[in-house]
């Protein structure tokens, strides 16, 4: 079986964010009267990143000869990645019903499990969702999802 270049697929993906990028940039006003208006640096910068990328895959072409079996993590580090992307997905499914300090609690501790005590791995969470709270909903007036008992 024929390996596959993972820098050619990875520039392709990028080329393709880029691509979206600078099509919803279009809708947007291009200048203003005061100067620039809010689709000038999206439109630059998508554009610069298709420029990039289309360099990097015929870099990926023409010299490097990654493959993902290369790249992607092993062992441990795969059960990590997959504890990480299972409560990133948990978290994105469940934090409009419960709300966002509960649900972050339930995320950084299913991050944090077998780094800590259990102890003291609930106290970091409970401590850094409410303060990340705190900081975002409170200062910073940021609207989070919260549930029945405003939390």
């Amino acid at each position: 079986m024929r390996s596959q270049n993972a820098g050619v697929w990875a520039g392709l993906v990028i080329l393709i964010f880029g691509v979206l990028m600078f099509v919803q940039s279009l809708s947007y006003q291009y200048s203003s009267k005061l100067g620039p208006g809010p689709g000038m640096f999206p439109l630059w910068l998508s554009g610069i990143l298709i420029v990039f990328s289309f360099f990097y895959i015929i870099r990926s072409i023409r010299k490097e000869r990654i493959t993902f079996a290369e790249i992607l993590p092993k062992g441990k580090d795969s059960k990590q990645l997959l504890k990480v992307l299972t409560a990133l997905v948990g978290f994105i499914l469940i934090v409009s019903f419960i709300g966002f300090i509960m649900t972050g609690i339930i995320f950084l501790f299913i991050l944090l499990s077998g780094e800590y005590r259990w102890y003291i791995n609930l106290l970091i969470s409970i401590g850094v969702t409410i303060l990340l709270f705190w900081v975002f909903h409170g200062l910073l007036s940021v609207p989070l999802p919260v549930n029945n008992f405003g939390f």
